[in-house]
């Protein structure tokens, strides 16, 4: 075997990799999506229905511009931040900076999804 055989191997093998590693990123990515609309959609619908928004800072903003208006800012500027950060770091580490914003809206929607069933 030469040289090039393996040279085309490992190219096919990176060639594969990196597609896998843009499909997780864009499936990461979408998971953004859904975690803000969960957290969004959840927390306008608690508000409505009688809970109180436990971060004052989030409070003073809903009384401002509004609970979805300020909801979208908020996390505009985290999406804002996290594109910076994702083409700031290192390839191998981009997966974990979409997987940073989404889970902790995850789970703040997942909470108030309990907090609405408990009413």
């Amino acid at each position: 075997m030469s040289n090039d055989q393996f040279r085309s191997t490992s190219a096919q093998e990176q060639s594969a990799l990196s597609a896998r590693v843009r499909s997780t990123n864009a499936w990461l990515w979408a998971f953004v999506v859904v975690a803000l609309v969960l957290d969004v959609a959840l927390t306008y619908y608690g508000l409505a229905a009688g809970l109180e928004e436990g971060n004052p800072v989030a409070r003073a903003l809903f009384s401002m511009f509004g609970v979805v208006e300020s909801m979208l800012l908020m996390k505009g500027l985290v999406i804002a931040v996290a594109l910076v950060a994702y083409a700031w770091v290192p390839k191998r580490y981009r997966p974990v900076v979409p997987l940073g914003i989404a889970l902790p809206w995850f789970v703040a929607g997942v909470i108030n999804a309990s907090l609405i069933l408990q009413l």
